[in-house]
């Protein structure tokens, strides 16, 4: 069983430094057993960074209504009184999705949200409230976004036992790259204001498919499919934490990496 000082050392050995702005994509299940539960891997990962630094993750929301209102599609009206509208400030429950952890970092006091229902942000730290405070609803993952900040701060990237279908900083390298024919989705989001619910529309290049062969159903997408030669090429630092493998990543790196990989590809 790994104990939270071990998995200090280990995240030291792989890399991680005192007042690295880091973003975190883990598997608990691939970290294994930690004495004290999974919360002392996010105290060992605020250990590693030190008082100076910040962990951020993408958390999105566990009540997001993308698949509902994705081009087009309509909730009936009953639907859309009952659905809850998304509030920052009350910390509401991420996407299960994408890991366990990201309920731990959800939960902490100190934690500052994203105000983007469906591609929210967390961090906690030094720069917790600089990464978070705006988050545009039309390119949620461009230039003005968490991600384009997290990107020009010179952010890192830990795959904490996480798959390279996980590399989330690369959509922003999706938005970036100077390519024909990206697709574009546009949904509906549920906003918390003084005078009470709102419905907005949101807008972005799609996450999920930024061209038509990367959307095709049980074949990888951009991300991962760059992510891999990224990783084939020898870029990063490898290592284990507890029981997991792990990757670590310049974030501006990997962009420019990711940008001239599509341009490259599809001129």
């Amino acid at each position: 069983m790994a104990s939270r000082m071990g998995l200090v050392q280990d995240l030291r050995a792989l890399g991680v430094r005192e007042g690295d702005l880091l973003m975190v994509h883990a598997s608990l299940r691939a970290v294994g057993p930690v004495d004290g539960g999974p919360a002392q891997v996010l105290g060992a990962l605020l250990d590693a960074v030190g008082p100076g630094g910040t962990i951020a993750a993408f958390v999105s929301w566990d009540r997001s209504s993308y698949e509902e209102t994705l081009n087009g599609a309509v909730l009936g009206e009953r639907e859309r009184q009952a659905w809850p509208a998304f509030d920052p400030a009350a910390n509401p429950e991420p996407y299960a999705g994408f890991g366990a952890l990201n309920r731990f970092i959800c939960g902490h006091p100190a934690v500052r949200r994203s105000p983007h229902p469906d591609a929210s942000f967390a961090a906690i730290g030094r720069l917790a409230e600089e990464i978070t405070r705006e988050h545009p609803l039309v390119e949620g993952y461009g230039p003005g976004s968490p991600l384009g900040r997290f990107v020009r701060m010179q952010g890192r990237v830990l795959l904490l036992g996480a798959g390279l279908d996980a590399v989330t900083v690369l959509h922003h390298a999706e938005v970036l790259a100077d390519i024909p024919g990206k697709r574009r989705v546009s949904y509906e989001v549920p906003i918390a204001t003084p005078a009470g619910k709102r419905w907005v529309r949101a807008e972005n290049f799609d996450t999920n498919g930024i061209l038509d062969e990367f959307a095709v159903p049980g074949r990888p997408d951009a991300v991962e499919t760059i992510a891999r030669d990224y990783v084939a090429q020898g870029h990063g630092r490898r290592g284990r934490v507890g029981a997991a493998g792990c990757h670590l990543f310049e974030a501006g790196h990997v962009v420019e990496f990711g940008v001239t990989w599509l341009e490259r590809r599809f001129p």
